[in-house]
């Protein structure tokens, strides 16, 4: 099951942030925590919009193939071409009466 994200933080989330604010602040180092938060924001936002870029088309790992559009057209055309050429295939009585010895007989009056 996937976490959903909202865009408005929590109040964990803000209690955390100043606790982690506060105890950097106590070490002097609020300057780097800025750029550490920064990174921190800037990867979540590049992992989590990826999904988003994969959906363009092809294959991706939580949806799996796609196949392109043209796919359905061909295979239904193969389909209809098979059962066009059963449909129309030749009636074997037919055939046999059209042998010449056949015709030559019923020209004849023999049949």
């Amino acid at each position: 099951m996937k976490p959903t994200h909202s865009s408005a933080p929590s109040p964990d989330d803000e209690s955390l942030r100043t606790s982690l604010q506060n105890s950097l602040a106590a070490n002097g180092e609020q300057a780097g925590s800025q750029a550490l938060q920064d990174r921190v924001l800037a990867q979540w936002q590049q992992r989590h919009a990826a999904p988003a870029l994969a959906l363009a088309g092809g294959f991706t790992a939580s949806q799996g193939f796609r196949a392109p559009r043209w796919a359905l057209p061909i295979v239904l055309l193969a389909i209809s071409l098979t059962l066009l050429g059963w449909w129309a295939r030749p009636d074997p009585a037919l055939e046999e009466l059209m042998q010449l010895d056949v015709l030559s007989q019923m020209a004849l009056g023999e049949m």
